[in-house]
């Protein structure tokens, strides 16, 4: 996937994108934070491969003011689950894997950003406690916390157990919690 970014004089920020599919060119256009819409071109098709296609794309959006972000830019979420044990349950490994594909789709298909890795194991809590972090690199801290909660509502994915703690990308600071399902539960990573 390739995105590129504009911002707007109203402060809203635009998205354009592509990725191959199937056999096809998909192109996804809109506002951070919603929807947008999608065109699909066979592939190759009229571009004789993926680079001749990205320079028509970069032409096309750098004109309109569109730019690359920088993977140091934005915001690094961190949605954290407990866990029981070190190894993790039956469930905490399903939820691993359902809980990242709902967030991928979601975060993907609004312009926010992507899923980054996760990681289980032990926190840094002088009590023993064990945790699944699932990371999601975000153009929009605010709109990205939105939509995780939401998914994971909608998805029920264990939404009542969730913290979502946040980074801002290019400043060596340590994560911040902004969400807790559980009031006054404190948090570590």
């Amino acid at each position: 996937m390739f995105t590129l970014y504009k911002n707007k004089p109203d402060g809203k920020l635009l998205y354009a994108e592509y990725w191959i599919e199937d056999g096809q060119l998909v192109e996804h256009v809109g506002t951070v934070g919603t929807i947008g819409t999608s065109s699909r071109i066979d592939f190759p098709g009229e571009y004789q491969n993926e680079d001749e296609f990205k320079r028509n794309f970069l032409s096309r959006y750098t004109g309109q003011g569109y730019e690359e972000a920088s993977k140091q830019e934005g915001v690094m979420l961190l949605i954290q689950y407990p866990m029981k044990s070190l190894s993790g349950s039956k469930r905490d490994l399903w939820l691993r894997d359902k809980a990242t594909e709902a967030l991928t789709s979601e975060l993907g298909w609004r312009g926010l950003g992507f899923v980054d890795g996760f990681d289980m194991g032990k926190t840094t809590n002088p009590v023993e406690q064990y945790a699944l972090n699932i990371y999601c690199h975000v153009v929009d801290e605010k709109l990205g916390i939105q939509a995780v909660k939401r998914v994971l509502k909608e998805t029920r994915l264990d939404h009542t157990q969730i913290k979502i703690a946040s980074k801002v990308m290019n400043r060596d600071a340590a994560y911040v919690l902004q969400y807790s399902a559980k009031k006054n539960s404190p948090f570590y990573v």
